[in-house]
């Protein structure tokens, strides 16, 4: 183990880069905070290192015992405060390397430039509940930034998150049947027998899907409301429809 007290360590110095899109992207690494998320880590996840707060070693001994020595360091709540972004941190992050993406077919979820890192988390967290192996995401928060890590539970690992151009995913989805969710489709509970493979697509939270998707779908369903509401929040709404159509179809 290395106890570590000082802001201006190496090690500390280069994982505080991480909270920045850009060093993840150029390191291939990304922060994970959260004793629940540590502690049903994957096999396949590779941890550079875990930190873990002094006063915690006890609390936190069965999960630092997986873990070979030379990647524990033992920091001051100085340091974790730094590392952390929450109020109060619980004392545990480790750092990760990026998983590969890849997508090897099935039922898919297109994200159109949603913005809010707490949707992105529980969409994810959704799809691994409905079986979906892959998450196109077109011009959104990062999902490998602290807010999306933590809010998925874990779910960042147990999901392919793909970044990409439409053009592009469209091309790999020859054969779908692209659904988008839209004020003006047909009522989801008034369809049946919903084409699969499927890709359904939730955009923006402030501006729906783009035109330029909207024109390239196959099949635009709504979810139906009572009252004077214009829209449902964007991981509510594909959670809804992600159900129904993993499930009652």
């Amino acid at each position: 183990m290395k106890e570590i007290t000082s802001l201006s360590n190496s090690i500390i110095q280069q994982v505080k880069k991480l909270k920045d899109k850009k060093e993840r992207d150029l390191l291939g690494q990304f922060i994970v905070e959260g004793a629940n998320i540590i502690k049903d880590l994957p096999d396949s996840v590779s941890v550079q290192y875990l930190f873990v707060e002094k006063s915690k070693l006890d609390t936190y001994s069965d999960i630092i015992k997986k873990y070979d020595q030379d990647k524990i360091c033992v920091v001051s709540d100085k340091v974790m405060k730094t590392l952390s972004d929450t109020q109060t941190p619980c004392g545990l992050l480790c750092t990760a390397v990026k998983p590969k993406s890849n997508f090897d077919g099935g039922n898919v979820v297109i994200l159109d430039r949603v913005s809010d890192p707490g949707n992105f988390g529980t969409i994810i967290r959704t799809c691994v509940a409905c079986g979906i192996k892959t998450i196109f995401a077109i011009d959104t928060v990062d999902p490998y930034s602290m807010k999306v890590v933590r809010s998925s539970m874990g779910g960042i690992f147990r999901v392919n998150i793909v970044l990409d151009s439409f053009e592009n995913i469209y091309k790999k989805l020859n054969g779908y049947n692209l659904i988008t969710l839209d004020m003006g489709g047909e009522n989801i509970y008034s369809t049946k027998n919903v084409k699969s493979p499927f890709a359904l697509i939730v955009g923006n939270e402030a501006h729906g899907v783009s035109s330029e998707i909207k024109n390239s779908c196959t099949t635009t369903l709504s979810l139906p409301m009572i009252g004077d509401i214009e829209s449902l929040n964007a991981a509510v709404s594909l959670s809804v429809a992600l159900y129904h159509l993993s499930f009652a179809n």
